[in-house]
């Protein structure tokens, strides 16, 4: 059989990844492609993912065209936030949360999960609604970048077999970042000895939070660890705080010498990236709120990067 699988997101789906490999290993005949024009008639079964909400009018659409002609699966983070929408718009229940069949199927991958699920409910978040409640994976697959919604809220004897698992590997990145109210002197020993870190990524959604953040900073400079080296601070702005809120914040985190990246807030359903303006905010601000924090930030993360592939011979 030949099948097509669309990754309709710039990022790397790990998700299509996986299916991939399920699907080349059950005898098929696989064909990976973005959202472009396409000849549905030439595949005996379709798969269409979406990362983000922004990307499924596209899929939805393209989703309808190949349903005259062939089986279609849909799936993806986007479609299990919005499941009931798909649904009524092409009359196919999209995969809601995560898939059985190749959720563990082996590979050589950018990104894995050793947990799902958090313990917090923050209401900006879909991990809560698609996820739900923190869970550990024992036989999760290696790679570098690690998704994990909370890796810190998991047990230590988890913490320690990833650590243990990771190892091997030429360097590691807890994309998503770990709960600063979490970390604890261990966890630092522990990563130091066994991990090559690419960089500490922590969060600061709240001037609330800042004695958190400068004790983190703290604990990680007693440990040799310097904030302008290898430490970045997200800041979700457009929520429900103001420009001073979040410049407050962009200024706290740069006096501690650390590199913020905002995060501007996008509504769970939105279907258009960037459309959300929040009574406090107007889009002028937004934009240079983003832009003068985000460009040198990822600047200093490209660097790090490539200094890491370059030393692993990558």
């Amino acid at each position: 059989m030949k099948a097509l699988v669309v990754n309709y997101s710039t990022d790397y789906n790990l998700g299509v990844e996986k299916i991939c490999n399920w699907l080349k290993r059950s005898g098929h005949q696989v064909v990976k492609a973005g959202p472009g024009k396409k000849n549905f008639k030439e595949f005996d079964i379709i798969y269409l993912s979406a990362l983000y909400t922004w990307e499924l009018p596209i899929l939805i659409e393209q989703a309808k065209q190949a349903s005259l002609h062939t089986q279609v699966e849909i799936g993806g983070p986007a479609a299990s936030v919005m499941t009931n929408y798909i649904l009524d718009q092409t009359g196919i229940k999209p995969q809601f949360g995560f898939d059985n069949r190749f959720d563990l199927q082996d590979g050589k991958y950018h990104s894995t999960y050793t947990s799902r699920g958090c313990i917090r409910n923050c209401e900006f978040c879909s991990v809560p609604l698609v996820e739900g409640k923190l869970r550990e994976i024992s036989d999760f697959i290696p790679a570098p970048i690690v998704l994990d919604p909370n890796f810190l809220a998991c047990s230590k004897n988890h913490i320690e077999k990833v650590c243990e698992k990771l190892a091997r590997l030429p360097y590691v990145d807890f994309l998503h970042g770990l709960d600063a109210r979490l970390l604890e002197p261990w966890h630092i020993e522990l990563f130091l000895k066994q991990l090559n870190i690419l960089c500490w990524r922590f969060t600061l959604d709240s001037v609330k939070n800042e004695s958190t953040l400068k004790n983190i900073l703290v604990m990680l400079k007693n440990y040799g660890i310097k904030p302008q080296e290898k430490v970045i601070v997200y800041c979700i702005y457009g929520f429900s705080d103001t420009p001073t809120d979040a410049w407050e914040r962009a200024r706290l985190i740069m006096t501690q010498l650390a590199h913020p990246y905002a995060m501007r807030y996008q509504p769970l359903d939105t279907q258009k990236k960037d459309s959300y303006i929040s009574k406090n905010w107007d889009n002028k601000k937004l934009v240079e709120f983003n832009r003068l924090c985000n460009i040198p930030t990822i600047q200093w993360l490209n660097n790090l990067l490539r200094s890491a592939r370059k030393t692993s011979g990558r």
